[in-house]
């Protein structure tokens, strides 16, 4: 059998191809929201819509048992791998397989207990009877299971700087239970189809990971006797710092869902899902940047190249808001036409919501490179703080809104408590690492926001959006990206640095150059 031997890329070039591959990812799914949730909505209505978003939500939950050990396996394969000390690799992945073994089954076996008083508590509205209902849960629970014994491999993969082996496994994952869940769905399975897509896309997904793990590292034994106390400790330590900000995430992107849920009924978690899952969809086109900076922050900090972590740090910021400005930017000012064009008019309400949510996603994806690389670094205090502000401020206001103003709440609630937790952590960061916020906002930030606000103005009066078609917005999208590119290219943008890396990744870039200047 042919074996993989650890690679010798340099780091630059491993980041390039895990970001192009999470890009492709990206294009490959974007069109799955926007095909699975009127098709939902038209076999379901909005009480089975709201039904899958509770399990949805629940299943996003699960997250927080990983306990911040997702990150934490991640930069610890990184370091052990780059100084090639496969036997203390060999025993961190077997310790970290047997805990995520035992925090999956030990998360089931208490939420199978439970599982008749959740149901009660939390599908209030729901078409379907309790007794489907509670089945359906513990068929979910199977998911959980392999979910969460899933970000093992996950973070393996990310440790090994692999992002692309892991962004094909997960595209698959997406796209065979979107597929298979749709055939289901339209021979009338309705919200059980769904699930079933979903766990045996996952089963799939997770025997692949299996095999791609052992193909990658020959030299790693699968020996749970291997498993050390002394690891596991040494683990732990680190990962629940982690698992603070981590942790904050997953309450972020679900708690509404669940407050509505248990507050108002199913049908405006629906609304809420469908809202915050376009907004999440858009962010993780440029998030696909932040994949690569744990594990190569790690690496350079192993390697005691501290200069090195400071340019990680701008290039980051810089590419980020290349890419999500724009983005977020283009999508606030279509997002009403894009509402009734995807749903129909009648809810068009939609609309303001999401534009909130996508501006207030895009203000907390910015904190994710200096919290990356001080995870990196090994400090985690300015995220762990920022987080539990954030949570503490999201649960109480959240809360307290939900039941008052039930949807409008519920927007409101998770807007002020990301806003106010991801301004502290840049506060901490830069107070912490000294580094120019200034430099920041004038190199990364000031030109593509010029550009972009510019763009939406002009496409505004010259191009009223009354009545567009699907054809019509494509076509204002690639007007608004080229122009966009355009102006950033004649604005010196792009330094010699980045052409250098450009032409060494995609060398069709050197035409561009030509007729571009550089700084």
């Amino acid at each position: 059998m042919i074996r993989l031997q650890p690679e010798r890329k340099a780091l630059s070039a491993k980041m390039i191809r895990n970001v192009a591959f999470g890009g492709m990812r990206a294009l490959l799914l974007a069109p799955v929201p926007f095909v699975m949730t009127p098709l939902i909505l038209s076999k379901v209505g909005t009480r089975g819509y709201g039904t899958w978003a509770v399990f949805v939500a629940l299943n996003g939950f699960t997250s927080l048992v990983d306990l911040g050990l997702l990150g934490t396996l991640s930069k610890y394969v990184a370091e052990h791998y780059a100084h090639g000390d496969f036997g203390r690799l060999n025993r961190l992945l077997n310790t970290g397989l047997v805990v995520f073994t035992v925090l999956a089954s030990v998360l089931v076996a208490g939420l199978w207990i439970v599982s008749g008083p959740l149901v009660n508590l939390m599908f209030h509205g729901s078409a379907l009877g309790l007794g489907e209902l509670r089945f359906l849960f513990h068929c979910a629970l199977i998911l959980v299971w392999i979910n969460v014994v899933t970000l093992f491999s996950s973070s393996v993969t990310s440790g090994l700087q692999r992002l692309d082996l892991a962004n094909i496994l997960s595209a698959f994952n997406i796209l065979s239970a979107a597929i298979v869940g749709a055939t289901l769905l339209l021979r009338g399975w309705g919200i059980s189809g769904l699930l079933y897509a979903n766990i045996g896309s996952a089963a799939l997904t997770l025997f692949a990971y299996s095999w791609l793990i052992h193909r990658l590292l020959p030299q790693f034994t699968l020996d749970p006797f291997q498993a050390d106390k002394v690891e596991a400790r040494r683990i732990f330590g680190f990962s629940l710092q982690i698992y603070v900000t981590q942790a904050a995430g997953a309450i972020h992107n679900q708690i509404e869902k669940l407050l509505l849920a248990f507050f108002v009924g199913v049908v405006p978690v629906g609304w809420y899902d469908i809202a915050g899952d376009v907004s999440t969809k858009l962010r993780s086109a440029p998030q696909l940047l932040l994949g690569p900076v744990l594990p190569a922050a790690s690496e350079l900090n192993a390697r005691g190249e501290g200069d090195k972590l400071v340019e990680l740090y701008y290039r980051t910021h810089k590419y980020l808001a290349f890419l999500s400005i724009p983005l977020v930017c283009f999508a606030v000012a279509m997002a009403g036409q894009f509402v009734n064009l995807w749903i129909g008019t009648g809810l068009h309400f939609i609309a303001l919501p999401l534009e909130i949510l996508l501006i207030v996603n895009l203000f907390n994806l910015l904190t994710g490179p200096g919290y990356l690389i001080l995870a990196g670094r090994g400090i985690l205090w300015p995220g762990m703080y920022s987080a539990l502000i954030g949570v503490v401020l999201n649960l109480v206001l959240s809360s307290a809104l939900i039941y008052t103003f039930g949807f409008a709440g519920a927007v409101t609630g998770t807007s002020i408590s990301l806003i106010t937790a991801s301004l502290i952590f840049f506060y901490l960061f830069h107070r912490e690492t000294r580094s120019s916020l200034s430099r920041l906002l004038r190199e990364a930030y000031l030109k593509p926001l010029g550009c972009s606000l510019l763009l939406v103005a002009i496409l505004a009066f010259v191009l009223p959006a009354a009545n567009l078609t699907w054809i019509g917005l494509a076509l204002r999208a690639l007007v608004f990206a080229v122009a966009y590119t355009g102006l950033l290219l004649c604005s010196n943008f792009f330094d010699q640095y980045d052409w250098t890396k450009l032409q060494s990744a995609v060398p069709v870039i050197r035409i561009a150059r030509r007729v571009a200047p550089v700084a």
